[in-house]
């Protein structure tokens, strides 16, 4: 499932992805963990998948590596405060469509008839608030009910690695806001719902064929799978692929050239599918001259 290798962390305050170096995506297996060196410093890049199931841990252990040889941990996002008052009051008032406009009547009746089968499927009838939900909310607790159903229902690496840094008093920082990635969230879809809906649902469907071959892949750093789904992704749904993909490596990578040139290693965790493809920050990284090497 594409989706829980590309998207944001936030998704979890609904339960409750030439120059110097070779082509990233063709160094053998080891890890999902990445050396980041230029200019004699180095930090260090790792692949989340943000939900687990216990059978994957431990966590391999170049992961365990990386953390303790780095001085700072840099997640997606301040996962501590997604439990925060203030941020659950603002997803709970800009999570619904405007007066009058309900699921029904914004989408095709094709679309909202899946929608609504894929809802009955899981005891969340449409109606109620259900039926005034922007399409991107109801998506993403469907999303999270089918990767649960898959028994993926633990922390997933960057939450496991930050209570790793509250209870090592290593310093956190964070490459965007947490309203910005529900802000992302809420706007997801906007003006192509309908292309929206289907190709969240075909994702869902696909979830359990995807899923565990991902992970699979995960745990020994390789690349196959993961940059045929981002193709696919691209291809098909060029302007999802921008939202989740193109448009955040982008904010993100003059944050990570500033840590590399800071001479301090850190530690930079974001969801596996941000790290591969010809758009993932590996193959950026090795463009603008970094030495990007498969950590081991």
């Amino acid at each position: 499932m594409k989706k829980l290798f590309a998207y944001c962390t936030v998704i979890l305050i609904l339960a409750g992805f030439l120059s110097c170096a070779s082509s990233p995506a063709k160094v053998p297996a080891g890890s999902s963990v990445w050396k980041i060196s230029k200019g004699g410093n180095t930090i260090f890049l790792g692949g989340s998948v943000h939900i687990l199931r216990n059978e994957d841990f431990p966590l391999p252990k170049e992961f365990d590596r990386a953390f303790s040889r780095s001085a700072m941990l840099i997640l997606e996002t301040d996962i501590g405060q997604m439990t925060d008052e203030n941020i659950v009051q603002y997803l709970a008032t800009q999570m619904f469509l405007p007066a009058g406009t309900t699921l029904e009547t914004l989408l095709n009746s094709d679309v909202y008839g899946m929608l609504k089968a894929k809802c009955e499927e899981y005891g969340l009838p449409i109606e109620g608030d259900v039926s005034r939900m922007k399409p991107s909310i109801i998506l993403n607790i469907l999303a999270m009910l089918e990767i649960q159903r898959n028994g993926f229902v633990e922390q997933g690496v960057d939450a496991y690695y930050f209570e790793k840094a509250k209870k090592a008093r290593k310093p956190v920082d964070f490459l965007e806001t947490v309203q910005a990635q529900i802000d992302m969230i809420l706007t997801m879809g906007d003006g192509y719902e309908n292309d929206f809906v289907k190709y969240s649902l075909y994702d869902m469907d696909n979830t359990e064929n995807e899923l565990v071959p991902l992970v699979s892949e995960w745990k020994t750093g390789g690349a196959a799978n993961t940059e045929r789904a981002l193709l696919e992704m691209r291809e098909q749904w060029p302007v999802i692929y921008k939202t989740l993909m193109t448009d955040r490596n982008a904010a993100w990578l003059p944050k990570i050239h500033e840590y590399l040139a800071a001479g301090s290693p850190v530690f930079i965790i974001v969801g596996l599918a941000h790290l591969h493809g010809p758009d993932g920050l590996l193959q950026q990284l090795a463009n603008s001259g970094s030495t990007v090497v498969q950590f081991k």
